[in-house]
């Protein structure tokens, strides 16, 4: 009995199949500004009514509300705008600029704040140190997303194909 060989499917075919046509998707609403619109106001307004159920001074929920609407620009401003990086490197840049930039930046003017007997008249209420600090963060993960972005800082901590390492 003369063994069958197996019948060879054609190249053509086997490639169809592999390069299976993925559907296109609709951009997702998070790529909208006007959902980050939005999302600020409601938050805020949301917000403000807590911090007056609360009893918070006037003072305390403008900046619960300027905190939390840098916070959602931040990442809105992520969300939206396109870069040419990976995620996890632009997340890196993200969390460097929050850790080491903002954290940086609040601290020396709390120790300056500190040395010259500031801090008392400034952060009399300790409700402002905490926001202080958020808001430096959000600060310091923005100047992180802009370095990202910037040509040569990428060039200089990244290998590239125009830019090899001898």
């Amino acid at each position: 009995m003369p063994k069958s060989k197996p019948k060879a499917q054609s190249k053509v075919k086997s490639q169809i199949k592999t390069k299976q046509k993925t559907p296109l998707s609709t951009p997702g609403i998070t790529t909208k500004k006007w959902y980050w619109v939005m999302l600020t106001v409601v938050m805020v307004a949301v917000f403000s009514v807590v911090g007056y159920i609360s009893n918070l001074d006037l003072i305390e929920i403008a900046v619960l509300m300027f905190v939390i609407a840098i916070l959602i620009g931040l990442i809105g401003y992520v969300r939206i705008t396109p870069s040419n990086l990976p995620a996890t490197k632009r997340a890196t840049f993200l969390f460097v600029g929050a850790s080491v930039i903002g954290f940086g930046i609040w601290a020396a003017i709390m120790l300056v704040a500190i040395n010259t007997e500031l801090i008392a008249s400034i952060f009399s209420n300790p409700f402002f140190v905490i926001p202080s600090f958020i808001i430096f963060l959000i600060v310091g993960a923005f100047i992180g997303e802009l370095l990202g972005k910037n040509r040569r800082v990428q060039a200089l901590l990244f290998k590239t194909e125009s830019n090899p390492k001898s």
